[in-house]
């Protein structure tokens, strides 16, 4: 299957994909992504570097991966301000357990946190991330549907 898709031309191969990166919508998200970056930065007193780096990872992912796809705009400036709420959340939450251990002064504890954020990290990118994808496939499937009528 993969040979024959090599064997084909270069306009053979891809006259099947009709999609087009919606560059509006990308404008506007990057606004919004610089936006929220700036306010992150702001809070970094409240927040570690490691949170404002996840943040900003977490929104330039969702600029350049969702903002381009089909779908409303609108439902895509929310799902990534609710993102960054869970971000946000995440980290308070982070900080106030920290916090509450500080007081055994055990260098384990620290080791841990060390090694677990950034694994805690990716895993609230990706599943936000692949719940705002899921959320805007249902328009992509649309208008293949129209496309075939």
């Amino acid at each position: 299957m993969a040979l024959v898709f090599f064997l084909r031309s270069k306009g053979e191969r891809f006259e099947n994909l009709h999609m087009k990166p919606n560059l509006v919508h990308l404008a506007v998200g990057s606004v919004f992504v610089a936006v929220i970056i700036l306010v992150h930065v702001q809070l970094i007193r409240k927040l570690d570097l490691s949170a404002l780096t996840a943040i900003s990872f977490f929104n330039l992912l969702f600029l350049f991966l969702l903002f381009p796809l089909e779908g409303p705009l609108l439902r895509k400036v929310v799902l990534l301000i609710a993102g960054n709420q869970v971000g946000a959340l995440w980290y308070i939450i982070q900080l106030s357990s920290e916090e509450t251990f500080s007081f055994l002064n055990v260098d384990t504890f620290k080791i841990i946190i060390l090694v677990a954020k950034p694994i805690i990290d990716f895993v609230w990118i990706v599943s936000i991330w692949s719940l705002s994808l899921s959320l805007l496939a249902p328009y992509k499937r649309k208008t293949e549907r129209l496309e075939k009528i």
